[in-house]
């Protein structure tokens, strides 16, 4: 089973209060679904007003926790479904995917910095996507399998760099 909620900051109720548009799809875990659910994710940013090095990171957060949904959570099992809603609010998009795997804990997984994990050619998916946006959640999905959590602020000085 998931450990605990990581995240930098408190989940926020401020999403609910402003939601300008959603969207979920259901996709069976294939990799060539990656790049779809990337450009969806950067259309909605781009509509929220991000733009550069904000995109980029919004960009390979989503392709990162994507492909662990695909690979370590349903093991690259077509019958296995990766749910992805990506929800835009004038404050914040947020991205939810998730896996119908045997969940993973958190904390069990090796720093990318430490020296089991420099050497090897994987491993910073999750590290990356938590540095590169505001909120990071992972929680049990809510019929198995993990469910991921990515929240971006909007901020003036984000959004035109």
């Amino acid at each position: 089973m998931p450990g605990p909620s990581s995240s930098r900051t408190n989940p926020s109720s401020r999403e609910l209060d402003s939601l300008l548009e959603t969207t979920t799809r259901a996709l069976d875990s294939m990799l060539q679904i990656v790049d779809s659910i990337e450009n969806d994710a950067l259309e909605y940013a781009r509509r929220a007003g991000f733009r550069g090095t904000n995109l980029e990171k919004i960009g390979l957060a989503v392709r990162e926790i994507v492909n662990n949904a695909i690979i370590h959570g349903n093991r690259l099992d077509r019958q296995k479904k990766v749910i992805v809603r990506i929800a835009r609010s004038t404050n914040q998009i947020t991205i939810t995917v998730w896996d119908q795997g045997n969940g993973f804990d958190l904390d069990s997984l090796p720093h990318p910095h430490s020296p089991e994990a420099l050497l090897t050619g994987s491993g910073r998916g999750i590290y990356l996507a938590r540095a590169f946006m505001d909120e990071f959640h992972v929680r049990p999905g809510p019929a198995g399998g993990t469910t991921v959590s990515l929240v971006k602020y909007v901020r003036e000085n984000d959004c035109f760099s």
